[in-house]
C-alpha cells in the first residue's frame, strides 16, 4: 500500500505558488503516488495549463489537472475529499493578496492558513524563505512528550523508509533546576543520565506500530535545552536537514503555535505539519451483533 496515493497541488500561476511544483512532482515520482494539480483561475485545456503551469513532459504522466474558478479554502478542501488526497503541498503565502494571522502578517496567507487548520490530511508547506534541495537527504522530527502530537513521528518514519532518509530524534525542553531539588538529590546533569530511557519511551509510545526496518531510519538523537524553535535551527542547520516534520493540534490563531510560526519566518527546508486523526467513536452492538 503506497503511503499517499494521490498528492494535491493549488497552483494559481503566481511565481510564489510554483516553488511547490519541483517538490510535489519530485515525491509523486518517488513515491509511485499521482499528482493532482488544481488550476485556480481560467480554465484551461490540460495540456496549456501544464504548458502555462511549467510541468516538465517527463512528470506530465503523473499529473492530472483539476480547474477551479475560486481559489478559496473550501475549494481546495473539497479537491482533497473528492480526489482522496493523503498530502497537499502549498506554498505558505500564495501570490493573490488576502488578510493575513494579525499577529504576524508574514508568515503565511490567509487560504493556506485555512487549508492547513481544517485539512485532516498532511499539509506540506514551503517557507517563504524556501530553497530547493532534492533529492531530500534527512528529516528532523521534534517530539514534545504529549502522545497526541509525537504520533507524527510514525509518519515521518513511514516516510523516511520510502524516500531512504536518515532521521533525527529531537526533544527539547527546559531543564533547569528548580528550587528544592537540591534536597530531593537532583542535578542539573541527571537529565543525560536519564537520556536514553526517556528516549527510548518516547519514540516507543509516538510510533508503536512502525516496523523495525521503520525504527531503523533513526540515525541520531537530539536532547537538549532552551528556546525550541532556536534549538532547532541550529539543528537543522547543523544536519543540512531535507524536512522538519511537525505534528500540531491546527489552530494558527493569536496566541498559538508561537514556535511553529517563529520556525516558518526563517527555515529554508519544507515543513510537514501533521494532526493527530481522530479516533472511530466506540459503537456497542447488540442484537442481532452477538446472535
Amino acid at each position: 500500500m503506497k503511503l499517499f496515493a494521490d498528492i494535491l497541488v493549488p497552483l494559481d500561476g503566481s511565481p510564489t505558488a510554483l516553488k511547490s511544483l519541483g517538490v510535489a512532482t519530485w515525491l509523486a515520482s518517488s513515491l509511485g503516488a499521482r499528482m493532482h494539480i488544481l488550476n485556480v483561475g481560467e480554465p484551461l485545456p490540460e495540456g496549456q495549463a501544464l504548458a502555462r503551469l511549467g510541468v516538465s513532459e517527463k512528470y506530465r504522466p503523473l499529473v492530472e489537472v483539476h480547474q477551479a474558478r475560486d481559489e478559496a479554502a473550501d475549494e481546495i478542501l473539497a479537491a482533497v475529499d473528492r480526489y482522496c488526497v493523503g498530502l497537499l503541498v502549498m506554498t505558505t503565502r500564495g501570490g493573490s493578496i488576502h488578510s493575513a494571522i494579525p499577529d504576524s502578517p508574514e508568515t503565511i496567507g490567509q487560504i493556506t492558513r485555512e487549508v492547513t487548520e481544517r485539512s485532516q490530511s498532511p499539509v506540506l508547506l514551503l517557507p517563504t524563505a524556501y530553497e530547493e534541495s532534492l533529492p531530500w537527504c534527512s528529516a528532523i522530527v521534534p517530539l514534545s512528550g504529549e502522545a497526541a502530537t509525537d504520533a507524527s513521528l510514525t509518519l515521518a518514519l513511514q516516510l523516511a523508509n520510502s524516500l531512504d532518509l536518515n532521521v533525527t530524534v529531537a526533544h527539547i525542553a527546559d531543564w533547569t533546576l528548580r528550587k528544592g531539588d537540591e534536597a530531593t538529590g537532583r542535578y542539573v546533569d541527571q537529565v543525560h543520565h536519564e537520556f536514553a530511557q526517556m528516549l527510548n519511551e518516547l519514540v516507543t509510545r509516538a510510533c508503536p506500530l512502525c516496523t523495525a526496518e521503520e525504527r531503523g531510519r533513526i540515525e541520531d538523537f537530539h536532547l537538549a535545552r532552551g528556546d525550541i524553535a532556536e534549538e532547532l535551527l541550529r539543528l537543522i542547520e547543523d544536519k543540512r536537514a531535507s524536512l522538519l516534520v511537525v505534528g500540531w493540534h491546527g489552530e494558527f490563531m493569536i496566541g498559538h503555535a508561537q514556535v511553529l510560526k517563529s520556525l516558518m519566518r526563517r527555515i529554508r527546508c519544507p515543513l510537514l505539519l501533521v494532526k493527530p486523526q481522530p479516533k472511530e467513536p466506540f459503537r456497542l452492538k447488540v442484537g442481532e451483533a452477538f446472535g
